[in-house]
């Protein structure tokens, strides 16, 4: 083990507290869990990765292995493994808990059923949450009994990243990208499902004691619907919605909610908006990546991490009376095109003047970045607020003009 010693929690009988993925968004979580009174450790396989200097302690296991994550709480008598943002993180924090007996959100048969893509959408199905038909397979032969139509979506049921993502237009595009989601499945399953146009949105919520809050609504800027990879450049809050649209809304969270048996957790759920009808791609209940939790803190004024620790704790889960009307915010996430890493440039100005809110820059120089959209490889994440949408676009023609990412040759590698 690999491990940065700050201080001795035994001296101070500190309750520990182990936090999986040293991510950009656990910074906050790691400040508000040493304002507890946690002696904090983060595991993470990246010693550089942005939460490792906040945290007391750094732990060099994937957190991704429970079997690993286990072991190691039992022995170091950890009070609470937590993971407020990554899928698969916390589905090991739901194994560990019930393993040791530590506090955890929602049962480990709950996580996989939200970390599996099959297993999500029959119960989407079953609990009448609208959404795609679909068909599972672990062999390419399989394909030959599918009878969606197209355009289809084929992708793993059990990867994380955005990995293996790609809409096929035919039979031929369907067989050569089902290779691709098979590969970047852990179980060798993928999953098919018809491409459901219009917007995406994202509805952000919170289940308490069983009933569905939404608390924010986004739509997603798609790179491309046409290019192999199907990828976000990032989200504008709130989504462009009709009152009926936003009752639906509110009832597809209720389904979700009842259909998973959650109670007292953050959510949110990804879906198209076409013609009146939202069809639900995926959900996740917890924390959405990037600066989710900046977004909903900056919109409508509710800490989302507080609300994350208040779940995986026991604690009940509270709004604190009304939130805000939403502003209007917008992220936008930059991608370099294949290189090696330099630095984004013209950041620290747009920070400094404000036009850019909140900036993280996710790559370090030498990190070699290949040509997939995925959001490992995302070297760059933005927030922007504005009193209309009409200047938010505006702010973000002016940002595009004004930043840039270069290769360590000083190269403009920025993908545009």
């Amino acid at each position: 083990m690999n491990a940065l010693d700050r201080h001795n929690p035994e001296e101070s009988c500190m309750k520990k507290a182990l936090v999986l993925c040293a991510t950009v968004p656990h910074t906050l979580l790691i400040e508000k869990l040493k304002a507890r009174g946690y002696y904090t450790l983060v595991a993470d396989m990246n010693p550089k990765a942005p939460a490792i200097p906040l945290a007391d302690e750094f732990v060099s296991i994937s957190a991704f292995d429970k079997e690993a994550i286990a072991e190691y709480a039992k022995e170091n008598a950890i009070d609470l493994v937590i993971s407020s943002c990554s899928e698969q993180a916390n589905s090991v924090s739901c194994y560990v808990g019930e393993k040791l007996g530590l506090p955890h959100p929602y049962s480990y048969e709950t996580s996989l059923d939200v970390t599996n893509k099959g297993r999500m959408k029959k119960l989407f199905k079953a609990g009448g949450v609208t959404t795609s038909d679909f068909m599972l397979f672990k062999q390419i032969g399989e394909l030959s009994e599918c009878k969606l139509s197209y355009p289809l979506v084929v992708k793993p049921v059990d990867a994380y990243s955005s990995k293996g993502v790609h809409k096929a237009n035919n039979f031929a595009e369907l067989k050569e990208f089902a290779k691709d989601a098979l590969k970047n499945s852990r179980s060798g399953e993928g999953i098919v499902e018809c491409y459901c146009p219009g917007v995406e949105i994202q509805v952000d919520c919170a289940a308490i004691d069983g009933k569905a809050h939404v608390l924010m609504t986004r739509s997603k800027r798609t790179l491309s619907q046409n290019s192999i990879e199907l990828n976000s450049g990032g989200s504008i809050v709130p989504a462009e919605m009709k009152a009926g649209e936003e009752e639906q809304a509110a009832d597809l969270a209720q389904k979700i909610v009842d259909a998973f048996g959650l109670v007292n957790t953050p959510f949110f759920y990804q879906a198209r908006l076409n013609n009146g009808i939202i069809s639900v791609l995926e959900f996740a209940p917890r924390i959405g990546g990037g600066l989710s939790f900046q977004m909903v803190r900056r919109a409508i004024g509710v800490d989302i991490v507080d609300l994350s620790i208040q779940s995986f704790v026991g604690e009940q889960m509270t709004l604190d009376g009304k939130f805000d009307k939403p502003k209007h915010l917008s992220t936008l996430l930059l991608y370099m095109e294949p290189g090696v890493f330099g630095e984004v440039t013209g950041l620290d100005e747009l920070l400094k003047d404000g036009t850019v809110d909140y900036g993280a820059v996710l790559k370090i120089r030498g990190d070699e970045v290949d040509a997939n959209r995925t959001s490992s490889n995302r070297a760059a994440t933005l927030l922007m607020t504005a009193d209309t949408r009409e200047e938010l676009e505006e702010k973000t023609k002016f940002v595009l003009d004004h930043i840039d990412i270069v290769d360590i040759n000083g190269v403009s590698r920025m993908a545009r």
